[in-house]
């Protein structure tokens, strides 16, 4: 193939592309299932579906003939329902679009599908998280707003008839989108008290001149675990005054205490030195007076003994 052959090929991929793009977009969250719908013709048969890449390559997504069988890149990947051919798990590698052929007649129609991540959102347990969703609403007429989750509605928004529908399980306490929206373009949800079964993905579908969609992934932190050991049963901790009196009391009641050792320590050593003090002067006074009453004997019979 020559080096000018080549920007014609695409060309003429690209003007096919443009020529047959008449199909309904999709847009879904990586990891979300993808469903493609089934005409009457394309339920019975021989049918593919092919995944059309900007290169001018496809990929058979799956066949049917007696039943469905993924193609070569997409085992365990397929699923059918009555209506549907069920993609699951859509990556960034399955942008692009998708054509049917039913019965060796290719649809003029093509799907395209678009991949994004969704928006990641972390709320404190039983506290307000805001979903940011925003889209261009000057100069376009806005049929509705639309918050799902997990294909269930959440809110809805008429704005010709200015009528706010809600899902089952929520109302105006709960969840809310601003007043102003179309003046500013802001859609965000508001989710107030958000709890643990909240954490889901919500998708934001605005339904206008120029279709919107995004997602956001709400996480609910838990709450703090009490401290170990705590119970609900209330405790006996004193209060201050309790605490205060029982200080006092014991202070006094040792301070007596220590008084009264005191007191017996000092009188049991006092009465042990009066005795001692007591007991030694008697003892050495006995034996003075004796002495002096032989010396005064020996005197006197000195004195007998000199008259003869």
């Amino acid at each position: 193939m020559s080096a000018t052959s080549v920007p014609i090929t695409y060309t003429l991929l690209l003007l096919l592309f443009i020529g047959r793009v008449s199909g309904k977009l999709i847009q879904a969250a990586a990891g979300d299932d993808v469903r493609f719908s089934l005409t009457e013709e394309c339920k019975t048969g021989k049918v593919t579906l092919h995944h059309q890449l900007m290169d001018g390559t496809d990929q058979l997504v799956a066949s049917l003939d007696g039943g469905w069988k993924p193609g070569p890149g997409y085992i365990n990947r397929v699923a059918h329902s009555s209506d549907s051919l069920i993609l699951k798990r859509a990556d960034f590698n399955d942008h692009g679009y998708y054509a049917f052929t039913c019965n060796y007649k290719q649809t003029e129609e093509l799907e395209e599908l678009h991949v994004f991540l969704p928006y990641k959102v972390v709320a404190p347990w039983d506290e307000g998280a805001t979903l940011p969703c925003h889209s261009v609403t000057a100069g376009q007429a806005v049929k509705s707003v639309r918050w799902r989750r997990d294909g269930e509605l959440v809110l809805e928004l008429n704005p010709p008839s200015k009528q706010i529908t809600y899902g089952d399980g929520y109302d105006e306490s709960r969840v809310s989108i601003p007043s102003d929206w179309n003046q500013r373009g802001d859609l965000s949800l508001t989710v107030k008290r958000a709890q643990l079964r909240d954490e889901e993905v919500y998708y934001c579908d605005v339904e206008k001149t120029e279709k919107h969609r995004s997602a956001v992934h709400l996480y609910v932190s838990t709450p703090s675990p009490p401290p170990p050991g705590s119970t609900s049963q209330p405790t006996t901790t004193p209060t201050p005054s309790e605490c205060s009196d029982w200080s006092w009391r014991t202070f006094f009641i040792m301070a007596v205490i220590f008084v009264i050792v005191d007191l017996l320590v000092w009188l049991g050593w006092f009465l042990r030195n009066r005795k001692f003090k007591v007991c030694t002067p008697g003892f050495s006074g006995g034996s003075s007076e004796q002495e002096e009453e032989k010396n005064l004997k020996s005197v006197t019979i000195n004195n007998g003994d000199g008259h003869l």
